[in-house]
């Protein structure tokens, strides 16, 4: 599964953060979010950026 286009979403940030700071956020498919099995239990990833690509890891 390759070649997906998703939207970043864009919005601002709550809380006690700056006044201009925003969020990016990135929908995932669910199909490749098995695939790296991540888990509500274990969800932490690697995020690393090359050669104008993000690449995301699942922390191991």
């Amino acid at each position: 599964m390759n070649g997906i286009k998703r939207n970043i979403i864009i919005g601002k940030v709550g809380g006690n953060a700056n006044e201009n700071s925003i969020n990016y956020k990135v929908s995932l498919p669910a199909k490749m979010v098995k695939e790296l099995g991540i888990t509500k239990e274990d969800r932490k990833v690697i995020l690393t950026y090359e050669d104008d690509k993000i690449i995301i890891k699942k922390d191991k």
